[in-house]
């Protein structure tokens, strides 16, 4: 006998593993004594993934890796590892419905499920804080830090203001006395960007601050315990330093405009979580002024009264 070898390529196009495969159908003929043998296989192929194209929602450029491994089945796994955490970042895994920190592809689909490798969020320490508190001025007879008004002028001048509120060493005036970490010595005070400015429009004076921590801190509440002022006002009159005081019977005249805030609850300040309201203590004050001037014109009129009683008293007694 003598027997015939024949090996036959098939090359496929594309992977019919949806289609559960092909059926080949194999003949041979071995001429008029035998006849002829008939056989049909399946042939399956499955997608590569290795060459499968993978999407990941993380950005490129903050320091995480992606690694590739062959489970040996035809599938491939694809993992996401965020960078370490250092001082100034810490990275943590974000997924979602259609993200993981692994997704796989498999041979008989060509895909990754699930559809995206997930996100490494970058968090940043707090390195400082911010606050404001807002006056109304618009009743008071001074202007204090305005640009174009009159009567801010000597220590309510915006550059005297400016040098008051910013003051570490003043005992009464300042941002110091008011903000926790300044108290603490845990921030410093940015004079640069600490300050006032004044709405000549709507006579709201605005006292705004910006700290910076002597070391930073990771969450809101650490933050706000650190850089948001307490519920008290901060002061701008009677200062314990020297800022270019203006004559002395018109200073008096507004530290007793401005004793009043004292005595009334602050609802003008702002912290970064906060908004923002307008403080009317100056409006009461100016009525405290008007009320004065009442009295005084009620006692006057009593005190005419009298004497004219008086002087008819001794013209019957002539």
């Amino acid at each position: 006998k003598q027997w015939y070898q024949r090996r036959v390529a098939i090359t496929a196009g594309g992977p019919n593993v949806i289609r559960d495969g092909q059926k080949i159908a194999c003949e041979v003929d071995y001429g008029l004594a035998m006849g002829k043998a008939t056989e049909e296989i399946t042939v399956i192929t499955y997608y590569d993934c290795n060459n499968a194209p993978f999407k990941s929602l993380n950005p490129a450029d903050n320091g995480a890796s992606v690694a590739a491994t062959d489970n040996g089945d035809g599938s491939v796994t694809q993992t996401i590892t965020c960078a370490a955490d250092t001082d100034t970042a810490r990275f943590e895994l974000m997924t979602t419905t259609n993200s993981a920190a692994s997704i796989t592809c498999l041979k008989t689909t060509g895909k990754y499920e699930p559809q995206f490798l997930g996100r490494c969020k970058e968090t940043n320490p707090f390195t400082g804080g911010k606050g404001s508190q807002n006056m109304n001025l618009k009743n008071s007879g001074t202007k204090a830090c305005s640009s174009t008004d009159a009567s801010a002028v000597g220590e309510f001048s915006p550059a005297n203001m400016k040098l008051k509120l910013n003051s570490m060493t003043d005992t009464a005036c300042g941002f110091k006395h008011r903000v926790p970490c300044l108290l603490s010595g845990e921030c410093t005070l940015d004079t640069v960007k600490s300050g006032c400015t004044f709405d000549d429009a709507t006579g709201v004076l605005s006292m705004n601050y910006f700290v910076n921590f002597v070391t930073p801190v990771w969450k809101f509440t650490e933050r706000d315990a650190l850089a948001n002022k307490d519920d008290q006002v901060i002061k701008f009159w009677s200062c314990s330093e020297s800022y270019s005081k203006r004559r002395r019977r018109d200073a008096e005249n507004d530290f007793e405009d401005f004793e009043s805030i004292e005595k009334r609850a602050v609802n003008g300040s702002d912290a970064e979580d906060s908004s923002t309201s307008d403080s009317t203590h100056f409006v009461a004050a100016t009525t405290v002024g008007v009320c004065t001037v009442v009295l005084m014109t009620a006692f006057l009129t009593v005190l005419v009264l009298r004497m004219k009683q008086k002087r008819s008293e001794d013209l019957e007694a002539l």
